[in-house]
């Protein structure tokens, strides 16, 4: 552990900030889970329908606990190790789960390679611990056998690595493509979703982070040519889907908005890689990620099907 000086505590108005853009987000994930996702529908009536109030409280109380994890994770272990980052600015937005998740700043640099990584996976590692109580929790509460009309348009969650084998845990058997999840393990499924895309070995992602301090030369190769690649082939796929289908397959369409996301926020630009060489602490942590990696991402997380067609 670095032996640097404890940063100073966060100003009373950035601790406000913090707090107030947490509740606004917390307001937008509620809302937008309200009205889009449960059978209430997008009408002022839904926020009179009690079991549906319940459900979107339940949704945005396990997710914001799962990002609030992941973002606390960051800023505390920055903090031992003796650098500053701001506290975490969560963005609301009015469509998708109702946030785009959390970004922090940093305001000095890592005084080294494992702190850089330590920092980076500290907040998968605290995020998922959280995703992975509510699933295990949540998952047995789902419903198996829904009845479908055919020629309903429906939403799929492919399931990572990890929901499948915690519900062969808990449930005996992974979750099925038609299952319908309990409110909280859909918010540790979008859990595990933000986990994975977070851990795209690029820039300033985690795993950009987490990669930039165990190589950095292949760190800055992915980071220029990772996100180019998927808007690339999301451009690509979606071309060739629509002259053969009529329209974008579920993959063109994830690759291009991660790739395009990546590129807008200028997460492709990985951060100077502090001196000095990793801690046996650090590799074994970096090993930890790659396997969260492996369980969490998901390179077609959506589709939309026509149910029975």
């Amino acid at each position: 552990m670095d032996t640097r000086t404890v940063p100073p505590p966060p100003t009373a108005a950035e601790i406000r900030n913090c707090v107030l853009l947490f509740l606004l987000t917390l307001l937008s994930v509620f809302c937008v889970y309200l009205t889009g996702w449960t059978k209430a529908g997008m009408s002022l009536a839904a926020f009179t329908d009690a079991a549906a109030v319940g459900e979107a409280a339940t949704f945005a109380g396990c997710l914001m606990g799962i990002l609030l994890a992941h973002e606390m994770g960051h800023w505390i272990v920055a903090r031992r190790h003796g650098f500053e980052q701001s506290l975490p600015v969560f963005l609301p937005v009015p469509f998708g789960f109702g946030t785009m998740g959390a970004v922090i700043r940093l305001r000095s640099m890592p005084s080294s390679r494992s702190a850089l990584l330590e920092m980076g996976a500290a907040g998968p590692l605290a995020g998922a611990a959280v995703a992975i109580a509510v699933l295990t929790v949540a998952l047995p509460l789902g419903r198996e056998g829904v009845e479908i009309p055919t020629g309903a348009v429906i939403t799929v969650f492919n399931d990572p690595l990890l929901v499948r084998l915690l519900g062969a845990i808990t449930m005996g058997h992974a979750p099925g493509r038609y299952s319908e999840f309990h409110p909280a393990a859909l918010a540790g499924w979008v859990g595990c979703l933000l986990t994975g895309v977070n851990l795209l070995p690029t820039g300033q992602l985690d795993g950009g982070h987490v990669l930039n301090a165990l190589a950095p030369g292949l760190s800055r190769r992915f980071s220029r040519l990772l996100p180019v690649g998927l808007i690339s082939a999301g451009l690509l796929i979606g071309a060739i889907s629509m002259a053969l289908l009529g329209a974008p397959i579920p993959a063109a369409i994830s690759w291009l908005t991660w790739g395009a996301m990546i590129r807008f926020v200028g997460a492709d630009r990985p951060i100077p890689l502090p001196p000095g060489p990793l801690s046996a602490r650090a590799k074994a942590i970096a090993c930890l990620i790659a396997l969260l990696f492996l369980l969490t991402f998901m390179p077609v997380p959506m589709e939309i099907e026509i149910y029975g067609m």
